[in-house]
């Protein structure tokens, strides 16, 4: 059953575009806007206000950010349309036990800001796979650089097909050209204003995505009659009491599997996903970076208690009736823009605000996705190549055109990958997860193994990125290929009307049952750890074999200060893995580059110490700095 529009619908969506386009615009000819108002104005001329953006401007923001636009950023890049529609699913399906994801957020933020980001930001880099090749060489970074991209190009991809997919089941509207559509305008801002263009669209968009969807809830509770009627029907359908205790890891969703997988799956997207990085690059001090942290603990939870809690308005609404077996969609991850369309027919704004809901979480991450992967292009893959053929860096006037060239054509790329979608799996949400702990998952380990193992070399840390990511993609595929039964909470179709096909229960299906001990049924959110793990044990055996690094002790910088105390009182016996290093100072604000990598040895021994290669020029790159 489809609705349709009203032009105000239209007009409000086409308001928050240009808004957006409008931002991009501005911090692309920010400084000429600027100073033509001071001249208008008659206010003194900063020197700087004609400067062309250059690279570390685009994706670092010449590590100027501050607090809110940094904390709203990380939160909304995480937040896509792939989680709003999937988790407001999950809570018409499953009920409230999502909620243990909170858990997850507690662990994985604390952890993410107090030991992992410190040590990117204490080193300046420009990218986070640059700490890969200081600590383990070129080959782990190389190899980390191509998942990456994999990995982000393939989600933003989904996450561009999902609010596509809504669109055109609600209005009738093409898919193709919703993709199309919504895929340009990502493109255009993030090519044109860099990083300042999408942290501040974010903050715009996440503003959105909150007043949208809490007013969607508010007007869904006066429709189904109030709260305390919502209360009854979640209670008597069992969704307000749903939580697993059982500790079998091949059960989808548990107490624990939501607590400690969804921790290793959440520390695989903000520990170490170069999209959450760049932005604790781009802040202005490490104090605003760990609140930008830590303040998503309990925002990311807010906004997950509100969808979740849509998604109890959903089923309050169609109690007695499920649409999926009723015919009235195709898929669960329709529910939420059907009940907006249908409940709303009459209230055309609260119609066009929620196509801007779904399009700003689709914006928020596309656009941080583009960012990301032109920043890791260039200086991962391309500038590398340029030191080799050319022999030299790429200049700076060079390397801001690539910048915006790259981001126009990824964002165009990731419009053709978003139709292949059409094709996989009706579990956007689960997809999409499995995708962050197959491939983050072997991302995540190698960090771990370089920050807090210091007896891990670099063949120790290949071997293990490799085994890792074998042992991910084998569990992500089987998974799909092999689909587990996932048992669901009850759903009627008793006060469907009798004009109405019902059809059968959707979850009915010949895969193995949802307890079978098997590889390929293992909950999704332990892919993270099982890569992890996979990681730690098949590093230390490789790392043990080939000697560890007794004959090239890493420096402390490159380690976290917990791993550096832990390692400092091992017994005197043990041949020593670490160096202090105190050529950098010691009051966290870093300029000279430290630990870089001395290749003068043999060639497949990385002597890891101090190098002074201080530079007061700022457009120079940290891997200009080491090369």
């Amino acid at each position: 059953m489809r609705q349709s529009f009203h032009w105000s619908d239209y007009l409000v969506f086409v308001f928050w575009l240009s808004v957006y386009s409008a931002i991009g615009i501005y911090h692309r000819y920010r400084c000429q806007i600027n100073g033509y108002l001071r001249r208008v104005l008659r206010r003194y001329k900063r020197p700087d206000e004609f400067r062309e953006s250059e690279a570390e401007d685009l994706f670092l923001s010449n590590r100027q950010l501050s607090l809110i636009p940094v904390v709203a950023s990380l939160m909304a890049s995480f937040l896509s349309a792939v989680s709003l529609l999937g988790t407001t699913a999950e809570s018409y399906l499953s009920g409230l036990q999502f909620v243990c994801l909170v858990f997850a957020y507690f662990i994985a933020f604390s952890i993410t800001s107090e030991m992992y980001m410190p040590v990117f930001y204490k080193l300046r880099l420009s990218c986070a796979h640059e700490y890969l090749e200081l600590r383990f060489g070129k080959t782990v970074r190389f190899g980390a650089s191509i998942m990456f991209c994999l990995q982000m190009w393939v989600y933003i991809a989904l996450a561009l097909y999902a609010p596509a997919l809504a669109l055109s089941q609600v209005s009738g509207l093409p898919t193709w050209l919703s993709i199309v559509s919504t895929g340009t305008v990502a493109t255009f801002y993030t090519s044109l204003g860099g990083i300042r263009a999408v942290v501040w669209t974010d903050a715009i968009q996440l503003t959105v995505l909150t007043t949208g969807l809490l007013l969607i809830a508010i007007l869904g509770i006066k429709q189904v009659g109030g709260i305390e009627r919502l209360w009854t029907v979640a209670l008597e359908g069992k969704r307000l009491q749903s939580f697993n205790l059982d500790p079998n890891p091949f059960i989808r969703h548990t107490v624990w599997s939501l607590t400690f997988g969804g921790a290793g799956m959440v520390m695989s997207v903000f520990a170490t996903n170069q999209t959450q990085i760049q932005r604790y690059l781009a802040c202005r001090d490490i104090l605003t970076a760990r609140r930008a942290i830590l303040l998503n603990i309990p925002f990311n939870a807010v906004f997950l208690a509100i969808q979740l809690f849509c998604g109890l308005v959903v089923y309050a609404c169609f109690i007695g009736c499920d649409p999926l077996r009723s015919g009235l969609i195709s898929r669960h991850d329709q529910l939420l823009p059907y009940f907006v369309m249908l409940i709303f027919e009459n209230t055309p704004v609260i119609r066009g605000l929620f196509l801007s809901v779904i399009f700003a979480a689709a914006l928020s991450t596309v656009s941080s996705g583009v960012n990301s992967l032109a920043n890791v292009w260039i200086e991962d893959l391309i500038q590398p190549w340029n030191k080799i053929i050319c022999g030299r860096s790429i200049r700076p006037r060079t390397k801001s055109l690539l910048a915006v060239a790259l981001s126009a054509f990824i964002g165009m790329a990731t419009v053709g990958m978003a139709f292949f979608f059409a094709f996989l799996s009706p579990r956007v949400l689960q997809f999409s997860f499995v995708l962050f702990g197959a491939i983050g998952g072997p991302i995540l380990a190698v960090f771990t193994l370089g920050i807090f193992m210091p007896c891990i070399n670099s063949k120790g840390a290949t071997v293990a990125f490799v085994s890792s990511v074998v042992i991910g993609l084998a569990m992500s595929v089987g998974s799909i290929l092999n689909p587990v039964h996932s048992s669901n909470l009850p759903l009627s179709v008793e006060n469907c009307s009798t004009n109405i096909t019902i059809l059968p229960p959707s979850n009915v299906t010949a895969s193995a049952p949802a307890n079978a001990w098997s590889i390929y049924s293992l909950s999704y959110l332990y892919y993270s750890l099982v890569c992890f793990l996979t990681a730690t044990v098949v590093g230390l055996v490789v790392s043990a074999l080939s000697g560890f690094n007794t004959r090239t002790p890493v420096s402390t910088r490159l380690l976290a200060k917990q791993a550096v105390a832990v390692y400092s009182r091992m017994p005197n016996w043990l041949p020593p893995q670490t160096f202090q290093d105190h050529s950098c100072g010691n009051d966290g604000q870093i300029t000279p580059i430290c630990g870089a990598v001395d290749r003068s040895h043999h060639k497949n021994t990385y002597l890891v110490h101090a190098v002074a290669a201080y530079t007061p020029d700022k457009s120079r790159s940290f891997c200009q700095a080491v090369s």
